[in-house]
């Protein structure tokens, strides 16, 4: 029979992540705290700016020859 020893410190991270995760919600409402879906969706409208900003500085040094 072998003992598990990371079994002890997964149920401690398991555990801080839940009480993180109430404290947040009891602090500033479930809708508020950041989610996966959201933080996504944030990379995604920042890589587009991003994208808009190298295009446009593009044709700005495409006029300028």
């Amino acid at each position: 029979m072998s003992t598990d020893l990371s079994a002890g410190p997964r149920a401690v991270v398991a555990t801080a992540a839940e009480l993180i995760w109430r404290v947040g919600v009891s602090m500033v409402g479930a809708e508020k705290l950041p989610t996966a879906k959201a933080n996504a969706w944030a990379a995604v409208c920042a890589d587009r700016e991003r994208a808009r900003e190298r295009e446009e500085v593009a044709r700005l040094i495409a006029s300028a020859r």
